[in-house]
């Protein structure tokens, strides 16, 4: 009986250990293959099936991808072998930049996207384009040189695909860089099967550990793949060359995110799986860049493989390899937590740029009303109303309801229009970057108007002298950093409503094809003040009328006038192919 229960307690035991080493994360050793995989700049994989792959090169001599066949071990997803079944491609298309591709066993065709041109094109298996791409929001077209859509993944189960660029868009901050050490934040970016966008997502890479200022670090998300869970599993990379290359790494992080439990518009929370780092140094040359992940076939207990490639530069001087390596993950239930205000203090940290002060100084804008061209607003604003009037039960009511929608999607963005430059916030509407490089006459303009409005509302700001909400309720607001400058400003008509009504305004006399855009953005950007608890709803609701009249003494102005003309042939000119 004894020897019975022994043997019971073992077999227990056993089972429990399948269980728990079933549950851990396992990250196999790296391998190249010199002799059946050619020297590239890998920088995409996607799984065909079975053990073959399509994978991307991002300087390849024509646009198309390479196929392989990648064989793993069915109870460790070790990878045993791997060899090239050839290059499909178009001989006349020049290659595009290409960094992510993902499959779609309905139409068995692959969508590549291209940094140079920012489009996500099909591709039908033996490399050749069928006509059709992803219809990509127009804020994705605002990036830096070189720093378009680095990650692509699509998935049968939930049919959607999922798109992000590696940095932060121009349209939203800075990028880091090894003086710079702020997060990326990112636009994860779906889609669904009849190739449209749909919900987007905020996601905040962590930030440089580089403690150095030489040399350079690279930061960002070089790929992704989504599960059949409806979860997403984020590569994120930091690359980091030392001057002489001597102690260079590449540290890999992967985590996962749960868009499915979260709203459009929401920062994704995310949860580390696992990070391993290669080097370059005198005694180890393990460096690998891996910029490719994707879902590949699942091991004998369930546990799912996921393949990553490195990018070796061409195998950069005969030094480095072309590396791929496995990761083996367990089922995860990751739910999501609610977005906090230290993780808004990470998004606001981008978003909230000097470079755009900077930026003003490279050209000069001047306002384009004098102090008497002013509109008076002693003349068509009533006054706030006060405390105990039944107006005031309004404007009581939406401070309430702003405050519950500060920890919903509506609250990330209105902290982040809290702290962005106006020409920041409404780039995405025009689908361009309002700056002084690329459009200086259109900035200009803007700007100019802007300033007038700046000034209206100063004059009438200082004439009511409304305590702000959040002074009044005794209560913090959603960006508290800001809120000991605030209480000492007042809060009738709203700045910020007034400077981005106006700004809408005047861009939709550029860009009229973007007028419903530029309404919309300047009615939400109005209405978060009310969620940040900066202002009233009566304070917003008077900045309309306020921008209403500087509008109407601008369109009477000569000067406004003529730089209306010069801003509307620069745009002319930008559409020109």
């Amino acid at each position: 009986m004894k020897t019975y229960k022994l043997f019971l307690t073992v077999v227990s035991l056993m089972v429990a250990s399948v269980e728990v080493s079933a549950q851990q994360v396992k990250v196999n050793k790296q391998h190249s293959f010199p002799k059946t995989v050619p020297a590239g700049n890998y920088s995409g994989i996607t799984w065909l099936g079975g053990n073959r792959y399509a994978v991307a090169d991002d300087k390849s001599q024509t646009a198309g991808f390479y196929v392989m066949s990648i064989s793993t071990d069915a109870k460790t997803g070790d990878i045993k072998d791997a060899r090239s079944e050839g290059f499909m491609t178009m001989p006349d298309k020049p290659n595009r930049d290409e960094e992510g591709i993902c499959y779609v066993a309905s139409t068995n065709t692959v969508f590549v996207s291209g940094e140079a041109d920012g489009q996500i094109v099909e591709y039908t298996l033996d490399g050749q384009l069928t006509g059709r791409k992803l219809n990509i929001p127009s804020v994705f077209g605002i990036s830096y040189g070189n720093r378009g859509f680095e990650a692509l993944t699509y998935n049968a189960s939930t049919h959607r695909f999922w798109a992000t660029t590696e940095n932060t868009l121009k349209a939203d901050g800075e990028k880091p860089n090894i003086k710079r050490r702020i997060p990326n934040v990112l636009r994860l970016q779906s889609f669904g099967d009849d190739l449209q966008p749909y919900g987007q997502y905020w996601y905040v890479t962590d930030s440089s550990t580089v403690k150095s200022r030489e040399g350079k670090t690279t930061l960002g998300v070089s790929g992704m793949t989504a599960l059949d869970n409806g979860q997403i599993v984020v590569l994120e990379r930091e690359v980091r060359e030392t001057p002489n290359y001597i102690g260079s790494y590449a540290h890999v992080k992967l985590y996962l995110v749960n868009p499915s439990l979260q709203q459009p518009g929401e920062l994704l929370q995310k949860k580390l799986i696992t990070e391993f780092r290669t080097n370059a140094n005198l005694t180890n040359l393990s460096f690998a860049n891996y910029e490719g992940i994707c879902k590949g076939p699942k091991l004998d207990d369930g546990r799912q493989v996921l393949m990553l490639v490195a990018d070796s530069q061409n195998r950069y001087k005969g030094l480095l390899k072309d590396w791929f390596k496995t990761i083996v993950i367990p089922d995860i239930d990751f739910v999501p937590t609610p977005t906090t205000p230290t993780d808004l203090k990470a998004l606001l940290a981008v978003t909230q740029t000097n470079s755009d002060a900077t930026d003003k100084k490279k050209v000069e804008t001047q306002p384009f009303l004098s102090f008497d061209e002013m509109p008076n607003h002693i003349k068509y604003l009533p006054e706030p109303p006060s405390p105990d009037s039944v107006a005031f039960m309004v404007d009581d009511y939406y401070y309430h309801w702003g405050k519950e929608q500060r920890t919903t999607p509506r609250g990330v963005q209105a902290a982040i229009d809290e702290v962005q430059w106006a020409s920041k916030s409404f780039s995405g509407a025009v689908g361009f970057i309002i700056g002084p490089t690329e459009c200086p006459e259109i900035f200009k303009l803007v700007e100019g108007a802007r300033e007038d409005a700046k000034e209206t509302n100063k004059r009438s700001k200082n004439y009511f002298r409304r305590i702000r909400p959040f002074v009044h309720y005794g209560e913090p607001s959603l960006v508290s950093e800001a809120d000991s400058a605030a209480a000492n400003s007042f809060s009738y008509p709203s700045g910020h409503a007034t400077r981005g009504w106006v700004y809408a305004l005047t861009l939709a006399l550029v860009v009229p094809d973007s007028t419903e855009a530029l309404i919309c953005r300047a009615q939400e950007y109005s209405l978060n003040r009310v969620v940040c608890g900066r202002h009233y709803k009566s304070d917003i609701e008077a900045s309309l009328v306020e921008a209403t009249a500087v509008m109407s003494r601008l369109l009477s102005n000569t000067a406004f006038l003529a730089q209306l003309t010069r801003a509307r042939e620069e745009y002319a000119r930008m559409k020109q192919p």
